[in-house]
């Protein structure tokens, strides 16, 4: 029997140091680092962050580097094109195709072709695009793409990458019962912070929220700046923003509500370094997250790794969480019910607050980050 390492390439539009795109980067970048061991492993992508025209500072552009043990080539404009895809796909000549995005150009739709004619393995992650609350942004477009993708039998064989069972359903509810599902829970980060460190930073006197993600329609910060602003409160309240502006025209909606107010600090922090998550996150004392869809949600995960309840909406795989002393799920449907889950983060006595933060690191520390997750995302190469 060989002991050959399955070849493995990743194709994906933005990988580190980019991390605008939030939530599918570190996903990505998480799982390479934990099978890396496992398999021979080479990253195809473009030489810019989400947004951005200059590419990244010192990195090699068309080429393939070693980069802590995976080979990465970042593409620069004039590369990013199809025959320059195929001629990358061709030179790998890999085993599987990991594939990151259902709408990509690049990065999905050609390799898909080519996997076709070559006979390649693929397996496609869906990175939440198939939630009700995704599929809405940009409707008719997708639909009509979904309608053809389905017509033509464009995914017939795909394995599919469901992080949860709430994304297997969704991916069944497009693409029908037979599709090829396998869970693999995203594999998270590690924890930096310990518990006793994070409690020592905890203190009385001053609440503080904090929104960690990309500001998008999806994300619905909003409806948290609407809800801060109807809190009654007798301490200091802050509500820190720190994301990605992704949508201008959503951003600009609500800026102007982005300031002081006589109950409530508003403001907006800017990019957040990944590197840094840890240590804004200790200092936070719930992560609000009113989102129209999450498959997974790294920054609720992060917001438990670092002992921080979440205030999130329903629309996530996090469930019953006020039941396990981890923060609030609400119903956004109804603007009432964000405001008094906040608002009940505020009135909390000191000792069941420290309840919940001891809970949330605990949780993420014995449940998020089981065995079973890394063995799950191994399986996933295997089928």
């Amino acid at each position: 029997m060989s002991d050959k390492k399955k070849r493995i390439l990743v194709c994906i539009d933005w990988y580190e140091p980019g991390f605008k795109a939030g939530g599918p980067i570190r996903s990505v970048v998480n799982m390479v680092n934990a099978l890396k061991q496992n398999y021979e492993i080479y990253i195809l992508t473009s030489a810019y962050d989400l947004g951005e025209t200059d590419p990244y500072p010192n990195v090699e552009l068309n080429q393939w580097h070693d980069q802590n043990g995976v080979l990465v080539k970042y593409m620069n404009k004039k590369a990013l094109t199809t025959a320059s895809v195929r001629g990358n796909i061709l030179e790998i000549d890999p085993d599987i195709l990991y594939l990151n995005s259902l709408f990509s150009r690049l990065f999905t739709i050609a390799p898909l072709f080519i996997s076709h004619r070559r006979r390649i393995k693929v397996v496609l992650a869906p990175r939440g695009m198939l939630g009700a609350g995704a599929l809405d942004i940009k409707r008719g477009k997708k639909r009509l793409f979904l309608f053809i993708a389905k017509f033509f039998r464009f995914y017939r064989k795909v394995i599919w990458h469901a992080s949860t069972i709430e994304e297997e359903k969704e991916i069944k509810k497009v693409f029908g019962k037979r599709a090829k599902v396998f869970i693999a829970q995203n594999i998270p980060i590690t924890q930096t912070k310990s518990l006793d460190e994070i409690l020592n930073k905890k203190e009385t006197g001053i609440c503080r929220f904090i929104f960690l993600s990309r500001i998008a329609t999806k994300k619905n910060l909003h409806l948290a700046i609407e809800a801060v602003k109807q809190l009654k409160n007798t301490m200091p309240v802050e509500f820190d923003i720190y994301g990605n502006i992704e949508d201008q025209e959503y951003y600009d909606s609500f800026k102007s509500e982005i300031r002081e107010h006589p109950n409530v600090s508003i403001r907006y922090k800017g990019l957040l370094n990944p590197a840094s998550v840890s240590d804004v996150l200790i200092h936070a004392d719930y992560m609000v997250l009113p989102t129209k869809h999450e498959n997974y949600g790294h920054s609720i995960v992060e917001a438990w790794a670092n002992g921080c309840p979440v205030i999130i909406s329903k629309n996530t795989p996090w469930k019953n969480l006020r039941n396990k002393d981890l923060g609030w799920d609400v119903d956004i449907e109804d603007p009432k019910h964000l405001v008094n889950a906040m608002q009940e983060g505020i009135d909390m006595d000191f000792t069941s607050y420290l309840t919940m933060v001891r809970a949330s690191y605990q949780y993420f520390s014995e449940k998020i980050c089981d065995e079973s997750v890394l063995q799950a995302n191994k399986q996933l190469f295997e089928q």
